[in-house]
């Protein structure tokens, strides 16, 4: 069973959830990481880290499960958590609005967000990812970041 750790904003955790469950992962698949529970997590091996927001507590137990994963999806706009990737050994797919990030956006307008796919991504069975862009919907109440964290999540096991 695939395990997926996710840190991110609170307000993402519903809309994340939601997209998942109607891609059949189930709820104990994926593990919402809080500063005050991360540590009762630390000796679980996730296949897939999201480092969604930014780190300030425990960053070595963070970064312990960084290393132990395959994949780590990491917000590269939060310039803080840069100093977590150093010396660690992962695939890793950065997303946000820097426009080196392997995922980022090429237009965000009122209800739709169109993603870029800059570099080709190999997801869990192998396939490649080409380079692509994806309009998908964005709520009013959802902010571009967990949109992109839900679509890298989908790419990776569908």
């Amino acid at each position: 069973m695939s395990l997926v750790g996710i840190l991110t904003e609170k307000a993402h955790e519903n809309y994340i959830m939601q997209g998942l469950e109607a891609k059949n992962f189930k709820q104990d698949q994926v593990f919402f990481l809080k500063a005050n529970t991360i540590k009762n997590l630390k000796n679980i091996k996730f296949e897939t880290i999201i480092i969604g927001k930014k780190v300030s507590k425990n960053k070595e137990i963070v970064r312990e499960l960084m290393q132990n994963a395959k994949y780590v999806i990491f917000n590269s706009d939060i310039t803080e958590n840069l100093n977590l990737l150093e010396d660690l050994s992962f695939k890793l797919i950065t997303y946000g609005f820097n426009p080196k990030a392997t995922v980022t956006t090429s237009s965000v307008e009122e209800g739709k967000i169109m993603i870029c796919i800059q570099r080709t991504i190999k997801n869990l069975k192998e396939n490649e990812i080409e380079l692509q862009e994806i309009t998908r919907d964005l709520p009013s109440n959802i902010s571009s970041y967990a949109v992109m964290e839900l679509l890298i999540l989908e790419l990776l096991y569908n």
